[in-house]
C-alpha cells in the first residue's frame, strides 16, 4: 500500500478542478488570454499534484485586469476543491 498523500479524494478534487477549468478556459475566444488560462490552471494542477511549481509566463499583449481575472477565477475553482 503506497503512503502517498495522493489519495481518492485528491483524485476526485483533481478531476472536478480539471473539467471546470476546461470549461472555463473553452470559453476565452481572445488567443492569448486562453493560452494564459490553460497556463495557469496547469500549474494549479500540478500543485494540487505536488509537483514542482511553475509560474506561467507573462503574456504581456494580455492586459493586466485580464490576468487577474483569469487567476482570480482559477484560483477560486483551486480553493473550492483543494482547501476545503
Amino acid at each position: 500500500m503506497s503512503s502517498s498523500p495522493f489519495n481518492g479524494e485528491s483524485a476526485a478534487a483533481l478531476l472536478g478542478f480539471n473539467e471546470e477549468a476546461e470549461s472555463y478556459c473553452r470559453g476565452i475566444s481572445d488567443g492569448d488570454a486562453h493560452q494564459y488560462a490553460i497556463d495557469y490552471a496547469t500549474m494549479l494542477c500540478n500543485r494540487a499534484k505536488g509537483m514542482a511549481i511553475e509560474t506561467p509566463p507573462r503574456f504581456f499583449r494580455l492586459f493586466q485586469p485580464n490576468r487577474n481575472l483569469i487567476k482570480g477565477t482559477l484560483d477560486g475553482m483551486y480553493r473550492k476543491y483543494f482547501l476545503k
